[in-house]
């Protein structure tokens, strides 16, 4: 396998993302560039109670508007299929996780928006799912992936809709997964719902809807970018 991924890589460098430079998927020029705001030790991560009614906040590693570099590679990433950008945005959320005074102890488990079956059919892989095993990778024990949710409606893409639109459409279109339920632990761990990018929030909230409504009590967003609408 490694041999044939060096001479893809050979015969096809990977191109950067956003300067299409030749060399990797996301060079290290474009990653140094990218504009990063620590978080404060209080609070200790991103609340909008106004927005949000079932998250109680959002982490995220960028703010989308400033930095083009990673617009291109969520571009790329959802649309192109380039699945190994995920290595790069796991860099970026576990340095985020890493910030996080809350999650120094406890358990952290990371819950994928899922997608639907004729979704993932056509795009090959859940990019959520694959950003929070990469992260899973880089932090060890102290992370989990489990999908405690399962799509069971096939909805238009939220890149068209309006704010209201998006809301509608994701309604009543996740549901608890009862295959993986028995390893909820209330009060033992830390739960963050894994996305790309973070809009106007309608897919982390309806995901933490269904959550809530299953009797837990601390729920939040964990995405790349957050593109502030």
């Amino acid at each position: 396998m490694r041999i044939i991924t060096f001479l893809l890589d050979t015969l096809f460098p990977p191109t950067c993302a956003s300067c299409k430079k030749e060399g990797a998927f996301l060079c290290e020029d474009c990653v140094r560039a990218f504009k990063k705001r620590k978080i404060r030790p209080r609070p200790s991560f991103v609340r909008l109670p106004k927005e949000f009614a079932y998250m109680d906040g959002v982490i995220y590693a960028l703010d989308y508007a400033k930095n083009p570099g990673i617009q291109a590679a969520i571009q790329q990433f959802k649309y192109k299929f380039t699945r190994e950008l995920a290595a790069y945005f796991a860099d970026l959320v576990s340095e985020k996780l890493g910030q996080l005074s809350m999650a120094k102890n406890g358990k952290i488990i990371l819950i994928p928006v899922p997608l639907h079956p004729k979704r993932l059919n056509y795009r090959g892989f859940n990019q959520a799912e694959v950003i929070g095993r990469a992260v899973g990778e880089r932090m060890g024990d102290r992370v989990e992936i489990i999908p405690l949710l399962a799509r069971v409606r096939h909805t238009a893409q939220q890149a068209k809709l309006t704010k209201k639109e998006r809301h509608a459409n994701l309604e009543n279109a996740f549901i608890l997964n009862k295959k993986c339920v028995h390893k909820f632990e209330p009060g033992k761990s830390i739960y963050f719902i894994v996305d790309d990018v973070c809009t106007t929030g309608a897919t982390l909230e309806n995901c933490a809807k269904v959550l809530k409504e299953n009797g837990f009590k601390k729920v939040y967003g964990l995405v790349v970018a957050r593109a502030f609408k």
